[in-house]
Order: C-alpha cells, then structure tokens, then sequence
C-alpha cells in the first residue's frame, strides 16, 4: 500500500511539473521574471544590449591587468597574426605562414625575402 502511495504522489507531482512546463513554453512572456519585476526577460536584454559590448572590454582590461599586478607577466593578445615585428609575428621572421590545415601561405611582412621562383603550393588549385 505504501509503494502505491508513493506512486500516486511521484505521478501527480511529475503531472504538475509537466503542466507548468508546457504553459510556459506555450506563453513564454509569462515568466516569472515578468510577474516579479514588471517585465519580461526579452525587453530586459534590449535594454541591457548596448551596455554589453562595453563590459565586455572592461572585464577583459580588468583581467590583464589583475596578470600583471599579481603573477607579473604581460599578458599575451588573443589573436596572433601577422605583424612587423619579427617577434611577435605569427611567421617568427621566416616569412611563412602554416595555416591551421597545413597548408602554407607567404607572410606579408617577412614573405619578400622569398624571390619569384619559391613557390607556395595553394590548398585548392583552380582550373583554368
């Protein structure tokens, strides 16, 4: 008898839930957030949208200099890709760039010490 019991009790509570559940995904601009604060979570985020993009920049900023105040380092960028100096440049001075499928491509700063009859073999080659 107990065992039914218990039944009984797992089942209408799982009824429940599944009924609450269904009625929000039926009327999603009726959510809790909107009974408490007035507004749905949609308009929260158009109001917030702007603001996103700034905080972003600052969390990161705030990042790099929490690595430099605590460990020290200067912090590294996240894209790393061609540039003048030879040292920070993702060739490292030998003109030739290893794209991420392997195949290679001449490096616009240091790629002139190549001359005209290096070739470079392309990923794809294109019928003529």
């Amino acid at each position: 008898m107990k065992k039914y019991l218990e039944l009984v009790l797992v089942s209408i509570a799982s009824v429940g839930i599944a009924l609450s559940a269904v009625s929000l995904v039926n009327n999603p601009e009726n959510t809790a957030d909107e009974e408490l604060h007035g507004c749905s979570t949609h308009e929260i985020t158009n109001m917030y949208a702007g603001y996103v993009e700034d905080w972003k920049k600052d969390i990161s900023n705030a990042f790099d200099e929490a690595e430099v105040k605590i460990f020290n380092i200067k912090p590294t960028p996240d894209v790393v890709g061609p540039d003048p100096d030879p040292a920070k440049c993702i060739c490292k001075g030998t003109g030739v760039i290893v794209q991420g499928d392997g195949h290679k491509t001449v490096c616009p700063y240091h790629g002139s010490k190549f001359g005209k009859d290096t070739i470079i073999r392309p990923l794809i080659t294109l019928e003529e």
